[in-house]
């Protein structure tokens, strides 16, 4: 693949793809979680005695998917709230931006969003992952600009979209 260019990496298609995960999870989490509660109040899951959990287990199963769901919701909901924002070689990062970052021996692309961190996502063929401004790395980019560097990890911001 060596001196075959990559697509031009597009902010707009980089929100689209995320907020295209981020509802097929919550779509998914949606389903299992009716599909396990269904199952965990049918007749078949009925506790037969006293050490009989079955039923219980598939309705906290069911609450746990129920939290993801929400939690999925709630990240989409924050990230297409996102107002649109260019980021130019003197702005300070900031939630929305998108970060080329270099580390040593390799290049690596970042989202910054107020959840879903750690989302990992393919466009224009390259990992894009989304990281919250709570995180070790996130917090030390806020306010930084391309060609300042992180200091753990040792990284350098390439550019900035």
């Amino acid at each position: 693949m060596k001196g075959k260019k990559k697509p031009a990496l597009r902010k707009s298609e980089v929100i689209q793809a995320i907020l295209d995960e981020l509802r097929g999870k919550f779509e998914t989490y949606v389903a299992t979680s009716k599909k396990t509660r269904a199952t965990g109040n049918d007749a078949h899951t009925k506790a037969e005695g006293k050490y009989d959990t079955r039923s219980i287990e598939e309705n906290y199963l069911a609450d746990g998917q129920a939290k993801q769901a929400h939690t999925a919701r709630t990240a989409l909901d924050a990230i297409a709230k996102l107002p649109p924002r260019d980021f130019t070689a003197g702005t300070p990062l900031d939630l929305g931006a998108l970060v080329e970052l270099q580390f040593p021996g390799e290049t690596m692309w970042f989202f910054l969003a107020p959840a879903a961190g750690g989302l990992e996502i393919t466009a224009a063929g390259r990992l894009i992952t989304v990281l919250t401004l709570d995180s070790p790395l996130g917090s030390q980019l806020k306010g930084l600009k391309p060609g300042e560097s992180t200091l753990r990890p040792a990284a350098k911001i390439v550019a900035a979209f």
